[in-house]
């Protein structure tokens, strides 16, 4: 199997070099950037499998890096935010925009390289052999192709939204605790918190509301989770 090529984009040189050394350590090939830029144009000229974005860069910062990224024919590509430490504001901010997940600076590298294999995981184990097509509450979701229908219009959805609202329509009515969907989505992550799947959660009902579907159609079970209603 190829090499994965992770996109590091960050304007401090000397993590730019430890990142690196970090991923190539473990089988990754680094595409270093050091401004928005950069990384932009970096992503029309070759193959990136995810991308790692510092929220704090000059001239164009992370969240407009990530908003233009969500709005191009990359839209799909796993995006990592690194945050600074304790910033609750930038972390919420970064996943209300189409962030997949987050990092609080500084990086402990085992964390980042645990967040990866999550992430490739879920992609390189995909069923492909035959068609396989979940039709409910006016929602059609393509496994195969990784695609989704609200209502026969197609839906832009991040690769985290995709694999949460994936897992509940294959259980609908399954009731699933925060720490069950943390386990399952991220389970080598163990400092990620709960926070993480109620923002995804709440930007899957936005995109169901747009679309003219009920966004209650995903219970929250008080205390508890959520599920798909059944």
């Amino acid at each position: 199997m190829s090499k994965k090529n992770i996109m590091l984009v960050d304007d401090d040189m000397s993590i730019l070099k430890l990142l690196r050394a970090a991923l190539e350590k473990n089988g990754y090939h680094a595409i270093p950037c050091a401004s928005g830029e950069e990384a932009l144009e970096n992503l029309d000229k070759q193959h990136v499998d995810a991308v790692i974005l510092d929220v704090v860069l000059p001239s164009m910062d992370g969240l407009e890096v990530l908003r233009r990224i969500r709005n191009s024919p990359h839209r799909q590509l796993p995006v990592i935010m690194l945050t600074c430490k304790n910033s609750e504001i930038e972390t919420v901010v970064g996943l209300e925009m189409g962030a997949d997940d987050y990092l609080s600076k500084p990086v402990r590298y085992h964390e980042l390289i645990a967040r990866l294999k999550t992430i490739f995981r879920r992609t390189d184990t995909a069923v492909q052999p035959e068609s396989q097509t979940l039709i409910m509450y006016g929602m059609e979701i393509n496994l195969n192709n990784r695609t989704i229908h609200f209502n026969n219009e197609p839906v832009l959805l991040t690769h985290m939204e995709f694999e949460l609202l994936t897992l509940l329509a294959k259980s609908p009515g399954r009731v699933f605790s925060r720490e069950n969907l943390l386990d399952i989505l991220w389970h080598e992550e163990q400092y990620v918190e709960t926070r993480t799947v109620d923002v995804h959660i709440r930007r899957l009902r936005k995109k169901m509301e747009e679309h003219g579907l009920n966004p209650n159609i995903i219970e929250t079970v008080r205390s508890i989770g959520y599920r798909l209603c059944n």
